[in-house]
């Protein structure tokens, strides 16, 4: 009996050689793939947190400066590396003015119309009295018996339902100008916004000082009243503060300019903010 052998057929060389090759391109590919997607998922993680981080510093600082007190913020000149600080005044609450003293030699109390039922501050206060600050210079060169800004020591609502309010000072003092609106405005101590190296910062209660306080002089150096709203800040050779002087058509304009950096990836973050000008 004759058997008749099996014909069988392998894989020759050439066709192996071939399959490993193609094999290691898709392979390669694949990888390329992945890695591509895995940093473009990075990048855009990273851009996602600088933006968020740079959005929510500006939107604290759009939200203060928009109701700064008219003619109260200032603004020194950007530094070669980007440090620059902006300043003024938190303006809190405003009314109409009765009888404050603005002529003569001065006085220790005077009535306003009622702000509301919350605003009486018992002594000390803590806060300043504002009348016309239509001068930056002359609102920050400070001074206890003249000008437009006057420290409270209390603020009362004797009169029930009279609807005014007695404000009473720290100390005898005159206004120098007269409101044409008889507009006074309560506010509180200076603050700034500086940009230190790779830091934004929001710095308080360092008092009224005639020279722009700086980290370098004046503002102070620890929590909480330092306060760090960003970091990865790379301003070198920007401006991250401008002012636009206000006009009889139009309100002060405070511009940022921001540039956030981290692992090669920049964001930046622009922004213009509308402030008060009727003192």
């Amino acid at each position: 009996m004759h058997i008749r052998p099996t014909s069988s057929r392998g894989f020759t060389l050439i066709e192996m050689v071939t399959t490993i090759i193609i094999s290691s391109i898709l392979a390669m590919g694949i990888v390329s793939f992945i890695a591509d997607s895995v940093e473009g998922f990075s990048t855009s993680s990273n851009r996602s947190r600088l933006a968020g981080s740079g959005r929510a510093a500006l939107d604290r600082m759009t939200f203060e400066i928009h109701n700064a007190l008219p003619n109260s913020v200032r603004v020194t000149a950007a530094a070669p590396n980007g440090d620059q600080c902006i300043e003024f005044m938190p303006a809190l609450k405003a009314t109409t003015y009765i009888n404050p003293p603005i002529r003569g030699s001065g006085a220790t109390s005077f009535e306003v119309i009622n702000f509301d039922s919350l605003t009486a501050h018992p002594s000390p206060a803590g806060i300043y009295a504002a009348i016309y600050p239509i001068d930056t210079e002359e609102l920050y060169d400070y001074d206890d018996n003249l000008g437009p800004l006057a420290l409270i020591d209390s603020i009362s609502d004797t009169g029930g339902v009279d609807g005014k309010m007695t404000i009473t000072l720290d100390e005898s003092h005159r206004f120098d100008k007269r409101s044409p609106n008889n507009r006074i405005f309560l506010v509180d101590d200076p603050v700034s916004f500086c940009v230190v190296e790779d830091k934004l910062y929001r710095y308080s209660n360092y008092g009224v000082e005639a020279t722009q306080c700086t980290p370098d002089t004046c503002l102070p150096s620890t929590l909480p009243d330092r306060a760090l709203l960003a970091d990865s800040i790379d301003n070198a050779a920007a401006t991250a503060f401008s002012l636009g002087a206000a006009t009889t058509r139009r309100n002060a304009i405070v511009s940022f300019d921001i540039l956030m950096t981290s692992q090669g990836d920049i964001v930046r973050l622009n922004h213009e903010v509308l402030t008060h000008n009727v003192p």
